[in-house]
């Protein structure tokens, strides 16, 4: 076989195998500069609080809920490169590189040394495990600690040393810090070890020791659970898919993922690409057959194979199917038994040969998966357009545009976004000092008093620099149209300073000192019943508000609503709601529609357009404080004429 060492090792091979896994890990970093997905931010936004306000806590209910594992993982990476998308591909990538480590251990502990250098080759080039070591996510985490885990678990078994015992159940309390998948495996962990308990006297002290260790290390999270079920139990409960049809359809998408089509999500997979090609799925076909034959102990190859199919359970029951983040423990496993495979070839070839040459043929054959591989993550999955918009790189890469060529001392704002948004909260540090703003446009417009660069993702809101050139004059910085030249994707353009005359020049009405409200655009002398009426407002905020305000939009008739009349119609929205009053500045103005839409059955007459501000969460009214002469909570705009509508010709009517 393979020229080893005398103790029954191959350095040179293990070496040179590991080489190729990091390789595969590490050459796409510099093309994924100016990618950093909404839960990666998310997650390294989490470390930088941490890093300004240290605390240990094992859930972060943010994004859904989320173990703690991870972000305090990030935290050394964020500390030396934060606001940079290399600091979380780096934490990623080097955990997936410590599980070809980890797996090369639990092979050896499973299969023997050169079963162990065929499972760290075949985990070396499996798509599934170089596609998730590049994603800043807890699920690789998850990953990594449940195969150390394992690993620790069979040394222990094999030497029954305490201490080994002591580290396996260490490593066991571990796994509950990384991803709710993970419970599968500690259930089935933990099951190994109470059968030990009870079936294996020699074994029994090292597997209470194991177990022991294991609460203790998980006491935190045991303790929380409990106290915030609603925050832990959230995300499965939202997701479980438990009824039989959706069981039985779940079924039947992952019997397809194998060779004909997987997971769907860019995020975790190239769109529809199998788990195993013709090419690895022989490998792995043979090597379900020989795990049971290969195995360093008769139950081990039984044991290999019941942990892949439970490890599947987490996606098998909800949705999404196949999803393969929440079947991510199902990856090393899967890579032991193609290794295995391999390795049994091998050993076939050789009794055959008698020859180390034939082993060229597995060789070959991974070498062929690697390169298989090389080519859907490193051209097709970067280069796939839905990559472009799960990555957030129309932010990424307007970000490090403006770091180049804007003036520190203009603000950037972002649409249709809000200012929580996690790539904008994590890269701002990357802009600074510039002031960092974002909205949607398609709720409002927010201009600042200065010339400022705005950041459009264009191909959501195309009508978005058209709508704003009403107000400011704008230049194209920049224009991505990607590689087909058709319409743009996203685009940067600079805004200059206000032009003499803002909109349509009505007095601004002060409410409690606090804000300034007026209408921007005409508005029409009549309308007709069963219309609508545009009403374009103007917000400038005296100071930051402390609570979300609320602007109505109301048409009176007398008597008012206040006289025992009623409201004919209204119109009624919460200001910007993308972006937070805590946001708001003196300098900046909100732009914002109103469509008030009249009743076909409003009688004809004249009305009065009025509007007012009121605090979002509880109502309550804020009195009007400039002009002085207003005796009321709301203030009339325009008096206006509703007519009857006019049938169309040819209505009949």
């Amino acid at each position: 076989m393979i020229v080893q060492r005398a103790d029954g090792r191959y350095p040179w091979v293990v070496l040179g195998i590991f080489l190729v896994g990091v390789w595969l890990r590490w050459t796409s970093l510099g093309a994924m500069d100016a990618m950093l997905h909404h839960d990666e931010a998310y997650n390294a936004v989490d470390a930088s609080h941490i890093l300004r306000d240290p605390q240990l806590t094992p859930f972060f209910p943010g994004n859904f809920g989320r173990e703690s594992g991870f972000v305090y993982w990030l935290l050394p990476f964020v500390c030396l490169l934060n606001g940079d998308p290399l600091a979380v591909r780096l934490a990623a990538t080097i955990i997936g590189i410590l599980t070809l480590a980890a797996t090369y251990k639990l092979g050896e502990e499973v299969l023997g040394p050169q079963g162990a250098v065929w499972s760290l080759a075949a985990l070396s080039v499996f798509y599934w495990h170089v596609h998730l070591s590049h994603q800043a996510l807890r699920g690789n985490l998850f990953v990594l600690v449940s195969t150390v885990s394992a690993a620790w678990l069979m040394q222990a078994y094999r030497t029954n040393r305490l201490d080994h015992w002591l580290r396996a159940g260490v490593a066991l309390g571990c796994v509950v810090y990384t991803y709710f998948a993970s419970a599968v495996w500690i259930g089935y962990a933990g099951l190994s070890l109470l059968v030990w308990l009870i079936c294996d006297k020699k074994r029994r002290r090292g597997a209470i020791l194991a177990l022991t260790s294991a609460v203790m290390v998980a006491l935190p999270m045991l303790v929380y659970i409990p106290a915030h079920s609603e925050y832990f139990f959230d995300r499965p409960e939202t997701v479980a898919v438990l009824d039989r049809a959706g069981l039985a359809r779940n079924l039947q998408l992952w019997a397809r993922a194998w060779f004909d089509t997987g997971d769907t999500n860019a995020a975790f997979n190239l769109p529809g690409r199998p788990i195993l090609g013709p090419y690895l799925g022989g490998l792995w076909g043979i090597g379900l057959i020989g795990v049971f034959f290969l195995s360093r102990r008769k139950w081990q190859g039984g044991w290999l194979i019941g942990w892949t199919a439970l490890a599947c359970l987490p996606s098998l029951m909800s949705d999404h199917a196949p999803h393969f983040l929440r079947a991510a423990g199902m990856i090393v496993p899967t890579a032991l038994v193609i290794g295995t495979g391999a390795w049994a070839v091998a050993r076939a070839l050789y009794r055959w040969g008698k020859t180390p040459l034939v082993q060229i043929v597995p060789l070959s054959i991974l070498a062929f998966s690697g390169r298989i591989t090389y080519v859907d993550f490193h051209q097709n999955w970067i280069k796939h357009p839905e990559t472009f918009m799960l990555m957030e790189q129309p932010l990424n890469q307007a970000i490090d545009l403006i770091q180049n060529t804007v003036p520190q001392d203009v603000p950037v704002y972002f649409s249709p976004f809000s200012p929580a948004h996690p790539v904008i909260d994590f890269r701002s540090v990357d802009l600074a000092p510039r002031r960092i703003g974002a909205f949607d446009s398609h709720q409002c417009l927010v201009i600042s008093d200065d010339e400022s660069a705005y950041v459009s993702l264009t191909i959501f809101e195309p009508g978005f620099r058209n709508a704003f050139s009403q107000w400011r004059d704008t230049t194209v910085l920049y224009e991505d149209s990607g590689t087909s030249g058709t319409s743009p994707r996203y685009t940067i353009f600079l805004a200059d300073a206000p032009r003499p005359a803002f909109g349509d020049q009505q007095p601004w009405v002060s409410f409690d000192n606090l804000l300034q409200v007026r209408a921007v655009q005409a508005i029409s002398e009549t309308i007709d019943a069963g219309t609508t009426l545009p009403i374009v407002l103007a917000v400038k905020a005296e100071r930051a508000p402390e609570y979300p305000l609320s602007i109505f939009v109301h048409l009176y008739r007398d008597p008012t609503p206040y006289e025992g009349g009623r409201i004919w119609a209204q119109a009624d929205s919460q200001i910007c709601a993308t972006y937070p009053t805590a946001f708001w500045r003196a300098d900046e103005t909100i732009i914002q529609p109103f469509d008030l839409f009249l009743p076909l059955n409003t009688p004809p007459g004249r009305y009065v357009i009025a509007i007012g501000v009121y605090l979002s969460p509880d109502g309550n009214r804020l009195p009007i404080t400039e002009p002085v002469s207003s005796q009321h909570d709301y203030f009339t705009l325009k008096e206006i004429s509703v007519l009857l509508k006019q049938p169309l010709e040819g209505d009949g009517g």
